[in-house]
């Protein structure tokens, strides 16, 4: 099903070894990636390598927190997620960041990945907990040598996992 969505180029299911490789490539001096480790804890994990027509995101792939997890700021993306929040103030940090003005931080600051609904496995049978993440630039660069795609940013690698679900 995942193969067929528009956009979609390849998708392969990660193995165990992948897994781990993925987990060493962490690079969290950059940014908090949880998607990844919640990707990671599923059940069953794939990768698929999207091109430029491939939807939007549902919502936000990069927040500001602080060490409380209080979101200070984030991406807007397309769709539901475009327009700034109602009634908050808030300020750009380049054309698709914002800053929450309203919001004292706690301590220090960093960016932070989160796991992102995959609406498409949503209500699909046998299918429980569907999450998708976008991998750490080491991650991506091993994937598409792992599944021999081009590097560059021509194709995104975007990981989904899920847990199994009876019937």
């Amino acid at each position: 099903m995942i193969r067929r969505l528009p956009g979609v180029v390849r998708a392969d299911v990660l193995s165990p070894v992948d897994r781990d490789v993925l987990r060493e490539l962490f690079t969290p001096a950059s940014a908090h990636n949880r998607g990844v480790e919640e990707v990671l804890s599923r059940e069953v994990a794939l990768c698929l390598f999207k091109a430029p027509e491939f939807r939007p995101p549902p919502e936000p792939t990069l927040l500001l927190v602080d060490e409380a997890g209080t979101i200070l700021g984030r991406e807007l993306v397309a769709g539901p997620g475009a327009a700034p929040p109602a009634g908050r103030r808030f300020a750009y940090l380049g054309k698709d960041f914002i800053l929450y003005g309203d919001v004292k931080p706690a301590g220090n600051l960093r960016f932070s990945l989160p796991p992102v609904r995959f609406p498409e496995l949503e209500g699909v049978p046998g299918v429980a907990w569907a999450v998708s993440a976008s991998p750490d630039t080491p991650q991506d660069d091993y994937l598409k040598d792992r599944f021999g795609v081009a590097r560059g940013n021509a194709l995104a690698s975007i990981l989904i996992g899920y847990d199994r679900r009876n019937a």
